[in-house]
């Protein structure tokens, strides 16, 4: 860890917690790092947001530090090594093996400055003192309060319903031991022994090896700009490549005007469409699909400009090839979400971090000896490979230009994630906006093959869609969305800020500029 003494604090945090917030905020009043404000910010969002972020889920990391080197941290769930040869029923038999512990660890022993007890700290203290659920947060509990009391997720349901006030001590026991003892604690000794033994009570494969053998790895980084910035992301561990093919063909049309207009509206979900088409495997699983292209052909710089040139003749009406090869590529799921965070401190490093348990509370079921929620493993459903590592959609996102962070950013949704990504660079680098102007503008997007419009597009924009794609879906103001994003980085005078997405209940805090004590 780094030395804090006369450090400088100061900063920003996006996420998608009030509390989670705080948290980070916290880090970065006493001298933190970016590091260290995520990984508060993230072991509260595990209290916080039961919903999206588990102390037994999986994350990918983007990190890019003050001297401008960039680093990934891939904290992918694995599938046990042990398995049947068809799986059972039990309401934990797909509970993937958990890295989100051990990636963190990582994450602030090679970018952080505060002990690691004092960067648990909050998360420990909020699960202990507990925290009213707030609007979005309050309305998944309660759509999937059934399923949690049939799952037997007891320490989430006040008897059969969502708690007033959510409190956790197991949880926070576990926290402040891992403020001792770092990820050790949760993934050996008796703790792994125990969770092993409860998540295979309740029909899982666990086993203490299992869990002390997944271990968070360097993640795959791809470099690529987007007009005059560069772009980095995470690689075939979290999709990146889509995104970085999406913004590089999008790189070689038009620039975007200042508001989303009709004929931008249907490049951005022709674009979208294409990029999932060309992926090797199908959305919502790891299944191989035909006619699928190698990552490396993704985001080569031969096909992308061929690509744009087939993509403008799609939007003018002179090939539908493009479009309809989407159609097959693409086949429906259950509703997933996640969850992302991004910091940036004084010294300009800067982190973005996606996390995940699957569909909205992961398996809607607790191991019995800490009352905690396992990550859904999609791969166990459509490839259950022993001990192999879960890809998920997440692709954490830096945007740079020069030496300035113009976006940390990344997204809630699944296969919602590369549009809504790309859209806020868009509306950032294109568009001029601000951070806060950027999340609030309407989007459109693709999900289960599904082309979706924000009805704040207006009408022009959704005649259009539905003219070329009839089943156009309209989302309104409601509980779905179109993608949550987080973002942080520095305005136009360098100074640091940030916003999060009015989709969720999210917050940004920036911290002023000013002095940590000495130590």
């Amino acid at each position: 860890m780094l030395s804090i003494e006369k450090a400088v604090c100061g900063g920003a945090v996006a996420t998608g917690a009030p509390a989670a917030t705080e948290a980070g905020a916290e880090m970065l009043r006493q001298g933190g790092t970016a590091a260290d404000a995520a990984v508060a910010a993230a072991l509260a969002m595990c209290v916080a947001d039961p919903a999206n972020a588990s102390l037994l889920g999986r994350c990918q990391i983007v990190l890019r530090t003050q001297g401008g080197r960039f680093a990934a941290i891939d904290g992918a769930s694995a599938i046990p090594s042990c398995l049947p040869e068809s799986l059972g029923s039990g309401p934990l038999a797909f509970a993937a093996i958990p890295c989100l512990p051990q990636a963190l660890e990582k994450l602030h022993a090679e970018h952080g400055r505060l002990p690691l007890a004092v960067v648990t700290a909050p998360a420990a203290r909020l699960a202990d003192e507990g925290f009213i659920p707030p609007r979005h947060l309050a309305a998944a509990w309660a759509q999937n309060a059934d399923a949690l009391a049939k799952g037997g997720a007891g320490p989430y349901l006040d008897d059969t319903q969502p708690p007033a006030r959510f409190r956790h001590g197991g949880l926070a026991m576990l926290l402040r031991a891992f403020g001792e003892n770092g990820a050790a604690a949760i993934t050996g000794g008796e703790t792994a022994r125990d969770l092993a033994e409860g998540v295979r009570a309740g029909g899982g494969y666990w086993s203490a090896e299992d869990l002390s053998a997944n271990a968070a790895l360097a993640g795959e980084i791809l470099h690529s700009s987007f007009r005059d910035c560069q772009v980095t992301t995470i690689g075939r561990q979290g999709w990146g490549h889509t995104l970085v093919e999406m913004l590089s063909i999008l790189d070689r049309l038009p620039r975007f005007s200042d508001n989303l207009t009709a004929a931008e509206a249907c490049r951005l979900v022709t674009v979208i469409e294409a990029c999932f088409a060309d992926r090797p495997q199908r959305l919502g699983s790891l299944e191989p699909k035909p006619g699928g292209l190698a990552f490396e052909t993704l985001i080569n710089s031969d096909f992308i400009a061929a690509r744009a040139v087939e993509i403008t003749e799609c939007i003018n009406g002179n090939s539908l090839r493009v479009a309809q090869a989407v159609a097959s590529t693409v086949k429906a799921t259950e509703q997933k979400d996640t969850t992302h965070l991004s910091t940036l401190d004084a010294q300009g490093t800067t982190v973005a971090l996606t996390m995940s348990i699957g569909p909205h509370f992961g398996l809607r079921a607790t191991d019995p000896a800490f009352g905690l929620l396992p990550a859904k493993s999609y791969r166990m459903a459509s490839d259950p490979v022993p001990n192999a590592r879960d890809v998920t959609e997440m692709s954490p996102v830096i945007v740079t230009r020069g030496e300035r962070v113009i976006l940390s950013v990344g997204a809630a949704g699944s296969e919602l994630i590369p549009g809504a990504v790309v859209q806020a660079i868009i509306n950032v680098v294109d568009r001029g906006a601000s951070l806060s102007e950027a999340l609030r503008m309407p989007r459109v997007n693709v999900a289960e093959s599904a082309v979706c419009a924000h009805e704040e597009v207006g009408p022009e924009v959704i005649a259009l869609l539905r003219g070329r794609w009839p089943g156009l879906s309209v989302i309104g103001g409601g509980g779905d969305h179109l993608g949550v994003v987080q973002a942080v980085g520095h305005d136009a005078d360098g100074r640091p800020y940030g916003a999060a997405d009015p989709a969720w209940d999210g917050t940004c805090a920036v911290v002023p500029l000013s002095l940590a004590p000495s130590t």
